[in-house]
């Protein structure tokens, strides 16, 4: 079988978008695409694999955009944790895999980057690209009760997730119209981990272009209802998945086990949705938020960040070890420089 590359126009979109929802996930869509796009003006490298008849077989989603030293850089994607190669089978992945190479001098890139889940790179290849392997998602599934699912946590969160609902100090809300107040939340608590936070605008647009997929689950106070914390997530049919990429809390309420609450209510909603498993997101080895969701019952998987330079020596983006000083100064600069900064900058850190 012969395939080839054809650049993504909106003619495609209709096969596009079907073969993603038959081989690939909400990242893989065209909405997802749409939402990079209109909120950080990245260029689009989408390409689909054709075969014999002109199918649709294969899907290499690929932003083009510049990173922070000003390198003209080819990502898939940034804003998500992974997003495996779709494709029919796998004479097919090898050819995307290849076909990423050309790309990248087609399109002029000083590097491509890939960040698998489940897939790895064949031997003969692995030794063409450099490899990161620092990272991990959790993925807890959702198959039973929710004791059942409660059962696969440490003895310490089950105790702490029993606790916040004996003493109802939170209510959960899915109003959309808390988007304002979740997004103050995500700002201030982006800014305490030394890290900038895209417009507002970017959130909206899940709600706009993916409504069907997207939903901001927020918790509120009881007593006062202000808005605790909140997460963006979002529902992926094609493999039984529910996301959580983006989200927030107030760490004035970590005595009251406010993410215990939030954590458990987005495994109620998953099941609700009939999905099979919570991505419970992205997490360094040995941070914090690791050894967290580990104890919620999540299991890691390793993800694969690979970049290929055509042999220029080039680099991916640059570790967190790597921007320590920038990430300390930043928690300490005023709000009124780094908010509006922040959302500048967000383009260019293509996380």
């Amino acid at each position: 079988m012969t395939y080839r590359l054809a650049p993504y126009t909106e003619v495609m979109r209709g096969d596009w978008d079907r073969f993603a929802e038959a081989k690939g996930t909400v990242f893989h869509t065209i909405g997802f695409r749409n939402i990079l796009l209109q909120s950080f003006g990245y260029r689009s490298g989408y390409h689909a694999v054709l075969d014999e008849q002109n199918r649709v077989c294969g899907l290499l989603p690929l932003i083009v955009g510049r990173n922070l030293s000003l390198k003209k850089v080819g990502l898939s994607l940034p804003f998500a944790n992974y997003t495996d190669i779709c494709a029919a089978d796998e004479d097919v992945r090898r050819f995307a895999l290849e076909s990423m190479k050309r790309l990248r001098a087609e399109l002029g890139l000083g590097y491509v980057e890939l960040r698998l889940q489940e897939q790895r790179l064949p031997e003969e290849l692995a030794s063409q690209w450099s490899i990161n392997e620092n990272n991990y998602t959790f993925v807890l599934p959702l198959a039973g009760e929710e004791e059942q699912i409660l059962a696969l946590s440490s003895g310490s969160n089950r105790n702490h997730v029993r606790k916040v609902y004996k003493n109802n100090w939170f209510e959960v809300s899915f109003d959309q119209g808390h988007l304002p107040a979740f997004y103050q939340v995500y700002v201030r608590r982006m800014k305490q981990l030394g890290s900038p936070a895209p417009d507002i605008a970017f959130f909206k647009r899940f709600f706009e272009l993916l409504p069907e997929q997207a939903t901001l689950l927020t918790v509120l106070d009881r007593e006062t209802s202000i808005v605790a914390g909140g997460m963006v997530l979002l529902a992926s049919p094609s493999n039984g998945t529910l996301y959580y990429p983006y989200g927030a809390n107030l760490t004035e309420y970590n005595n009251k086990y406010l993410n215990n609450f939030m954590y458990w209510e987005a495994v109620r909603f998953g099941m609700r949705c009939g999905l099979q498993q919570l991505d419970l997101g992205r997490s360094p080895a040995g941070s914090g938020t690791y050894t967290f969701k580990e104890k919620f019952g999540a299991k890691p998987v390793q993800l694969q960040y690979l970049v290929y330079d055509g042999g220029s020596g080039g680099q991916g983006a640059p570790d967190k070890d790597s921007l320590s000083f920038f990430v300390e100064l930043w928690k300490k600069m005023p709000s009124l420089i780094t908010n509006p900064v922040g959302r500048v900058l967000m383009k260019y850190l293509m996380p």
